[in-house]
């Protein structure tokens, strides 16, 4: 079930993408080493990682295996989504993956449409006129079979969505992988910015509908969430976002539902049932 992502950078975060292109020429770690030392700092074991990243993938694109090669134009005002985290053509997002990915691998399929994709990203544009669909598609699902873009994709997603989600988790004193998992899951979806729709805000209302986890507890604390994202979801701040929205409720409502079963350490085998869909995670 794809999704629209309020997105919303600042200038440092920014600069951190093209640096992950700069940080991989002077040696980088793979992306497995990267992907390990994220989870550790994130409060979840490299398990417990795998299946949010499992979880996001069902959620995204029906399946637990990560789609790199993935590229459509939804229809949603975002121009072409593409890649595991929805990169979008619109607002830099796809932009800064190629730009780093081209710092690493200068010749590759995608070099050729960062000229467009700066025009695109400067207006907030959706148009795709000068961006041939066809052909956009082709070179990214071309890339993607190239580990070193899989690797970049892997990084934006660890220091753009997974980063400041375990940041917040952390602030929050939230100690389960389930309760880091749904903040994970909500910052690829909502952005992390400063937006109405963005997961701050999101947990600031939770805290003041129902007090912080520290007060109320943990389990207390995220089935709040899971309503205050839901109504998100049902009435967000941005219309342009509803009707695709709407249609995700049940990535929040799976989640819950792994809360109620008890498994709050995600362990597996894990079988979950998404948007009428059944699947296990090892």
């Amino acid at each position: 079930m794809r999704r629209i992502r309020v997105q919303c950078l600042s200038a440092v975060v920014a600069a951190s993408v093209v640096l992950a292109g700069s940080a991989a020429l002077a040696g980088r770690p793979p992306a497995a080493a990267v992907a390990q030392r994220a989870s550790a700092d994130g409060g979840m074991t490299d398990d417990q990682h795998r299946r949010a990243d499992q979880l996001i993938s069902i959620f995204e694109n029906s399946t637990t295996e990560i789609q790199y090669g993935y590229a459509q134009d939804l229809g949603d005002g975002r121009g072409v989504t593409a890649g595991r985290a929805g990169f979008t053509t619109s607002d830099g997002d796809a932009l800064q993956v190629i730009q780093a990915y081209t710092g690493l691998v200068p010749d590759n399929p995608l070099a050729r449409f960062i000229p467009e994709l700066q025009r695109l990203a400067a207006a907030g544009s959706a148009d795709t006129s000068g961006l041939p669909e066809a052909d956009y598609l082709a070179a990214w699902q071309q890339a993607a079979n190239d580990a070193v873009f899989r690797q970049v994709q892997d990084e934006q997603v660890a220091q753009r969505y997974f980063a400041p989600a375990m940041a917040d988790a952390g602030q929050l004193g939230l100690s389960t992988a389930l309760a880091r998992a749904e903040l994970y899951d909500a910052s690829i979806q909502h952005g992390n910015g400063s937006a109405y729709d963005a997961l701050p805000a999101l947990i600031s209302r939770t805290d003041d509908k129902v007090g912080a986890p520290a007060a109320v507890g943990e389990a207390a604390w995220l089935d709040a969430f899971f309503d205050v994202r839901i109504d998100d979801l049902l009435n967000p701040a941005n219309s342009a976002t509803k009707d695709e929205w709407s249609k995700s409720v049940d990535r929040v409502e799976c989640l819950r539902r792994i809360a109620r079963s008890g498994n709050h350490n995600l362990d597996g085998p894990l079988t979950v049932t998404a948007f009428g869909s059944s699947y296990t995670l090892a």
